[in-house]
């Protein structure tokens, strides 16, 4: 059976956002968490999404407690990539994951075509950065070094500017 169109946006949404995340782009990237760093940000997403999945009951009689997602990060970050993080970002992600949950339990997919526009607009910046070719000429040498003067017996003349 398929998964509901509002969850698949969900899962799409979570995985932008972790792909984004700062703290936990620059541990994938950095492998802090081991060579399998890009298989347990995988893991971590599907860790959220099945939890916001199974407790989904709940959230329709009370408020989402981003508290709650904020220490499941901080804890995963901690625990999988020997990383504690003494920014805001856990929360700012749990707040983020919370209010993208609730537009797609509403059926507004608004956040993920935000955030799916904004991964294309980095895509191609950095495709784009990368095809550029360096320059042969270093700008700070305006002038070219002169060759040095050598005399009738070989010793090199040392000149004053």
């Amino acid at each position: 059976m398929a998964d509901h169109p509002n969850k698949l946006a969900f899962e799409e949404g979570v995985s932008y956002i972790f792909h984004n995340w700062t703290a936990l782009k620059l541990a994938v990237e950095q492998d802090w968490g081991g060579v399998e760093s890009a298989e347990k940000r995988e893991w971590m997403i599907d860790l959220i999404v099945g939890h916001f999945d199974k407790r989904k009951s709940i959230f329709k009689k009370h408020q989402l407690d981003i508290d709650e997602i904020e220490d499941i990060l901080s804890q995963i970050m901690t625990d999988e990539f020997n990383a504690t993080l003494e920014d805001d970002s856990p929360y700012l992600v749990a707040k983020h994951l919370v209010l993208l949950y609730g537009q797609c339990v509403k059926g507004d997919f608004s956040e993920v075509e935000r955030l799916r526009e904004k991964a294309k607009l980095q895509n191609s910046f950095t495709a784009s950065s990368c095809n550029q070719q360096p320059e042969d000429k270093d700008d700070d040498m305006d002038e070219v070094p002169e060759e040095p003067t050598v005399d009738a017996d070989g010793w090199e003349i040392v000149r004053r500017k």
